[in-house]
């Protein structure tokens, strides 16, 4: 049997940081995008787990899944693993089209593929929902990592969503139906730039946990406004208000910005101010910050000019379009 899965990356996520634990209630809205993390699992006749991670050039082997322990380096994959009880006889690819710690959610893309792939082999067929509650779980549960929910249900889901929190981690995700005209709009006057440099999104938490702990940070007050900038995102997609759209980009960008001084970086600040000198609106970083990925909006006209003095400066753009499809996971036919 060969099973080839993949699960989508996500940008966008206004509200983000509210869909944690320490926030305990919030709102999100993100966007999937056609960047994924790609599973290939075969059917072997030889014992064990045998796992491929093609971006980094390594190999995993894994005797007993039930046995795995955790030393930190690609803890998520065996955590997978070893939580879908899965037996021996097989062989795992991974890769991804994003570079490690871009901030747009692709350690949950790759779980989620893989919980997906892994549920096809062994006749456990999952929801988008199930997967991505067990994603979720599996990052804080079993490894006992600091991470919201949001990117497993981008992740599992597709498209654009609203995700309400009405009580960490519970999670109610509506997709919001964007008119084709703003769809292209984002696809046309969206960069997505990356930094240059990888990060661990929960390295960012614990800081951001740190300083909601001292009454008279600003973070907790940003916190709390960071909760209304989903709603006027997605009033904004669904009236095709591209204004409303930059205005609440930056608001929530200026808000993630006083949850701590390391969520933005000297290379993420010349993105912004760069992009902005050649034609861009608005700017937002991507997911917890800290490095990763940021997203600029474009005025109409001048994407090609803004993209030509980035990559002139010498960071990376990571061309998309909006995936409206969700994870997905099929048994390939000979």
């Amino acid at each position: 049997m060969i099973v080839q899965s993949r699960a989508p990356n996500r940008i966008l996520d206004f509200g983000g940081w509210t869909d944690t634990h320490f926030a305990g209630s919030g709102r999100v809205l993100n966007a999937a995008v056609s960047l994924f993390a790609n599973v290939t699992i075969r059917t072997v006749a030889r014992p064990g787990i045998t796992i491929n991670v093609l971006d980094y050039g390594e190999h995993l082997y894994i005797e007993n899944a039930a046995a795995v322990t955790y030393d930190s380096h690609h803890d998520l994959l065996k955590a997978a693993i070893k939580v879908m009880g899965v037996g021996g006889g097989l062989e795992v690819m991974i890769g991804t089209d994003v570079p490690p710690g871009c901030g747009t959610g692709s350690s949950a893309a790759v779980s989620v593929a893989l919980i997906n792939a892994l549920g096809v082999v062994s006749g456990k067929f999952l929801s988008a929902h199930e997967i991505a509650r067990l994603a979720h779980r599996i990052e804080t549960g079993e490894l006992g990592c600091e991470c919201g929910i949001q990117d497993q249900y981008a992740a599992a889901y597709g498209g654009i969503n609203f995700i309400e929190v009405p009580a960490y981690p519970m999670a109610h995700v509506s997709p919001v139906p964007v008119p084709g005209e703003m769809l292209a709009a984002i696809e046309t006057q969206l960069l997505l730039v990356y930094e240059g440099g990888g990060r661990l999104s929960s390295d960012v938490h614990r800081k951001v946990i740190e300083s909601l702990k001292d009454p008279g940070n600003p973070a907790a007050a940003a916190l709390e406004e960071l909760k209304t900038t989903a709603l006027a995102a997605r009033r904004a997609l669904l009236s095709g208000d591209l204004d409303l759209l930059a205005e609440t980009m930056e608001r929530n960008n200026a808000l993630q910005k006083r949850l701590h001084p390391d969520i933005s970086t000297a290379r993420i600040e010349r993105i912004e101010a760069l992009g902005k000198a050649h034609g861009a609106r608005a700017a937002m970083i991507n997911g917890a910050g800290g490095g990763g990925s940021i997203c600029l909006l474009c005025e109409p006209g001048r994407t090609i000019e803004a993209a030509a003095a980035l990559r002139g400066a010498g960071f990376r753009l990571l061309p998309f379009s909006i995936c409206l499809r969700p994870a997905e996971a099929r048994v390939v036919r000979r």
